[in-house]
């Protein structure tokens, strides 16, 4: 393996982020020269002045307003592609300054109210402090209001839990949030072991949340559970469960026309997944991880799992992200296909073809930066352009770096 120009303690920061298994290694260091077959674009840098970059998303109040959610306890606001000056929302104004190496204040990912243009309200998924004065963390989506006088700063007073999470791990396992297109809420979680030896996989165990897909109604105190839920009648099932199995589902979408959601689910050591979840869904982990067996010990029943649409090995990438569907005109290739990312800077287009099958296209970037890119988020925006977030590994340390992709 040729030698690693990462920050190290950074580059450790930033794969326990997304809860990648896999052994820290270089950017594009496994990944085969791009085919003939592959789709060419281009970068457009839009900033390099947020931290850490993880996440876009849409206002939905037609302000022409894009949400970049900060993992560093901060949200951001881009509106015609420049970056407003001061951040919507930092947590640390309410949690105050936290010790560098703590987790606590990390922010995984944000979703508006259906209704934000009349009720100002949003949800952030973040890590809280389990005690005040400790270094231990519970993993919190919490509502927020934006204020009455400045549509641009979050009212950080107005703060409502929703749901917490404690536990192993539980600083590890945030992931996304997003509203469905019925108007309920969508929360996944890790189980995640890190480097925890002791811990316990939850996935399988419809009675703890790890490892499962939410879906709640928010429009009660704290909340409801949807009457469609899978496991409403389950005894020792969480009713707030719509899908399980999963290592890390770090990104999901809905596709626009069928209403369809599309997981990008974290492999550990061999694989990585594309998912399409439906509602009680078992996709496996952890006795499968993609297509392959991952824990003997768990009862492999192929039969009771869903397998994923897609799957690659860590030849070709090292820690899927997820992606959006496209549907904008300035990039026809890409058009009516899933346009996802990896943790190494790779980029692919997964369609479905004639007989039926979901094939993965890769995407060549042709002026792809000199330093090593390493990518934790893929969105699109109101206007169906795709955008890429993460970070530049430079000589002088990591900088956080927002790209949109555009024609090549």
């Amino acid at each position: 393996m040729k030698k690693l120009h990462f920050h190290f303690i950074t580059l450790v920061s930033v794969i326990g982020l997304i809860a990648c298994g896999t052994q820290a290694r270089k950017p594009h260091e496994n990944l085969k020269s791009a085919r003939i077959d592959s789709i060419g674009v281009r970068f457009e840098m839009i900033t390099n002045a947020i931290e850490a970059p993880i996440e876009m998303d849409v206002s939905p109040d037609n302000t022409n307003r894009n949400f970049i959610t900060d993992n560093a306890g901060k949200i951001w606001i881009l509106k015609n592609d420049s970056l407003l000056a001061k951040p919507f929302f930092n947590i640390y104004d309410k949690l105050g300054e936290q010790d560098k190496k703590s987790k606590i204040g990390s922010i995984f990912s944000m979703a508006f109210h259906p209704q934000f243009s009349t009720n100002r309200k949003f949800y952030v998924c973040y890590n809280a402090p389990s005690k005040m004065h400790e270094n231990i963390c519970k993993l919190v989506v919490s509502e927020f209001t934006a204020s009455k006088t400045n549509p641009d700063v979050a009212d950080l007073t107005t703060e409502y839990p929703v749901l917490e999470l404690e536990g192993k791990n539980s600083k590890d396992n945030g992931a996304q949030i997003a509203f469905g297109p019925e108007g309920y809420l969508y929360i996944s979680i890790g189980d995640n072991k890190g480097s925890d030896t002791s811990y316990k996989y939850r996935a399988q165990n419809l009675h703890f949340l790890n490892g499962k897909l939410l879906r709640i109604d928010i429009n009660k105190t704290p909340y409801a559970i949807p009457a469609d839920n899978p496991f409403v009648t389950t005894k020792s099932a969480r009713p707030e469960i719509w899908a399980y199995g999963f290592r890390k589902m770090w990104h999901f979408c809905f596709e626009p026309g069928t209403h369809q959601l599309f997981g990008a689910d974290v492999g550990e050591e061999k694989e990585e997944e594309i998912d399409i979840v439906t509602k009680g869904a078992n996709y496996g982990w952890p006795a499968k991880e993609g297509d392959s067996s991952f824990e003997k010990s768990v009862l492999n029943n192929a039969s009771a799992y869903t397998s994923p649409i897609n799957a690659y090995t860590h030849k070709d990438g090292i820690c899927v992200i997820g992606g959006n569907f496209y549907y904008g005109k300035d990039i026809p290739l890409l058009s009516n296909k899933y346009v996802f990312a990896d943790f190494n800077g790779s980029l692919f287009a997964l369609m479905k073809n004639a007989q039926g099958n979901w094939t993965r296209q890769p995407l060549k970037v042709h002026n792809r930066p000199a330093d090593p890119l390493i990518i934790c988020g893929c969105n699109v925006d109101g206007n169906n352009d795709i955008f890429v977030m993460g970070f530049l590994n430079t000589k002088s340390g990591n900088k956080g770096a927002v790209y949109k992709i555009v024609k090549g």
